[in-house]
């Protein structure tokens, strides 16, 4: 059967639109900002193909969702260009829409606290063995269970750098995540009604809301907080290395103070 949507068409009719109107809302930063805004952009969208192709390639390969005849026009270790193309679309919007709603990125005391930190990365080094303990279960857990064990090391890793800061910007990283993942859920279940491409019934557990599988509305759920965490991590780890040592060379400047002096940039040519 063929789709009424291509995979470029869908792009072209929902994804490409959300980034036009993203980039118009996004803010205007300059000078060491707009590198830095930039620079995380680039480092996370390098990041995202590199992490997310081999898992992508092996959900596809057992069988997890296909795709339509006449959907896909070319393909790379059996993944269609759509595909790829979406791994830095969604990278990007979820970071345009995480600098739209705004952070600060000031390394403040407390941003190593132990506890969160500790939390967080018990917390994602748990979901690997339940997401294999998942997979193993049974077929229709595949999809879950791969979610969770791909999700897991990276959660780990982005609580045990960065936990305290995490933890207390919540109300930044939360509404940057669910918000786009939102506006994916609507297009991604459009795009499964018209058939560009079809999401197993073997591999999945068959809850849906509204008709759109679970394991769909937490794999967007998943890519953008992984997608926010990284943005805001990057800048805060920038401004922590220039709080802890001067331009000059001098000795450190005590973490604990959340508020020390700014301290120039050596990338500021301004």
């Amino acid at each position: 059967m063929t789709p009424t949507l291509t995979y470029l068409q869908f792009h072209l009719l929902f994804n490409l639109p959300l980034l036009a109107v993203l980039w118009r809302v996004a803010p205007r930063y300059t000078g060491v900002r707009r590198r830095r805004a930039a620079a995380g952009i680039a480092v996370l969208v390098a990041i995202a193909y590199a992490y997310t192709t081999p898992w992508i390639h092996h959900m596809i390969g057992r069988g997890a969702w296909s795709y339509a005849d006449g959907a896909v026009l070319v393909r790379a270790l059996s993944i269609p260009l759509g595909e790829y193309l979406f791994f830095a679309i969604q990278t990007v919007a979820v970071a345009l829409a995480c600098h739209r709603l705004g952070f600060d990125p000031a390394f403040r005391a407390g941003d190593f606290d132990r506890v969160p930190r500790a939390v967080g990365v018990g917390a994602g080094l748990m979901l690997v063995p339940i997401g294999l303990w998942l997979v193993a279960s049974g077929e229709r857990f595949l999809y879950l269970g791969g979610l969770l064990a791909w999700v897991g090391p990276v959660f780990a890793l982005q609580w045990g750098v960065g936990g305290g800061y995490l933890a207390r910007t919540a109300r930044v990283w939360l509404p940057a995540t669910l918000l786009p993942a939102a506006y994916f859920w609507i297009a991604d279940r459009i795009a499964i009604g018209v058939g560009t491409w079809r999401i197993s019934s073997e591999f999945t557990t068959g809850v849906a809301v509204l008709g759109l599988p679970i394991e769909e509305m937490a794999f967007f759920v998943a890519a953008g907080l992984m997608t926010v965490n990284g943005i805001v991590l990057f800048e805060w780890a920038l401004d922590w290395r220039d709080r802890g040592t001067a331009v000059d060379g001098s000795s450190p400047i005590d973490p604990a103070d959340p508020t020390p002096g700014p301290v120039p940039d050596p990338l500021d040519d301004g």
